[in-house]
């Protein structure tokens, strides 16, 4: 078994046999992983805290060839990430952005780049508007892990000209209103909504956040990447049903 090192956001936990922990890490050299962490159950007061959903470590671990499910050896807290923790809205969007993440990436695929997106949301959620930090994060996210192959013209006929166009959800990419007929599933996206998702994908988290666009282009991207991942993920995530579920409340206050 080879030892590694690297830095790593908590995903999410599960128990594991008397007093044990399976651990899904996101973590910067490897991608996602699973580690069994023992004894930390008898030793909650001692060792929980590390393991908290959001904080970021860095960890040692064995790592298995032959498994998927490596050995957790050592734990070290960068940050806790309490403040998300705390506030009904930071800890509903974190458990969010945690579970999107868990959900479209694969075992031991490295993105550094989905790293660092965890690493800005989680910062800066809180202090900017969330709706508009996590609509970024998902395009982003779904550009890099290949489910938004192609949306700089038509994937069929090439064209690059297109200022508007139909997204189909099965293919996640963009067609011209031609080869759209060919398309049952493709809808209507409109120019301000397109440049922006362009704008979104060529650009970090920062300099996407300042691009401003209408009310109106915001909830049709929204719509759009709902349905989007509704399709590819076979089903809503649970922490998406809970924050519409909380929507009014974070709204009145």
């Amino acid at each position: 078994m080879a030892i590694q090192k690297t830095e790593a956001f908590v995903l999410k936990t599960q128990p594991f046999r008397s007093s044990s922990l399976i651990v899904t890490f996101f973590t910067r050299s490897f991608g996602k992983i699973r580690a069994v962490v023992k004894g930390v159950r008898s030793e909650r007061e001692m060792r929980g805290a590390l393991f908290e959903l959001f904080t970021r470590l860095e960890i040692v671990f064995y790592e298995k060839v032959r498994s998927d499910l490596h050995l957790l050896s050592e734990a070290f807290i960068l940050e806790s990430q309490d403040r998300l923790r705390t506030d009904l809205a930071t800890i509903s969007y974190a458990s969010y952005l945690s579970e999107l993440v868990d959900r479209v990436t694969e075992v031991h695929d490295p993105h550094e780049k989905i790293f660092d997106l965890l690493d800005f949301s989680f910062r800066f959620l809180g202090s900017l508007a969330p709706e508009d930090l996590v609509r970024l994060f998902e395009v982003k996210l779904l550009h890099e892990v290949g489910w938004l192959p192609y949306l700089e013209g038509c994937l069929a006929c090439q064209d690059t000209k297109l200022e508007a166009g139909f997204f189909s959800i099965q293919q996640g990419a963009l067609f011209c209103s031609r080869c759209a007929r060919d398309q049952r599933d493709a809808r209507p996206i409109s120019r301000e909504a397109l440049a922006a998702i362009r704008h979104a994908v060529r650009h970090d988290l920062e300099t996407g956040l300042k691009h401003r666009i209408g009310s109106g282009a915001r909830k049709e991207i929204g719509t759009l990447l709902e349905q989007f991942l509704l399709y590819r993920l076979g089903g809503p995530l649970k922490s998406r049903g809970f924050l519409k579920s909380i929507r009014p409340v974070l709204a009145a206050g």
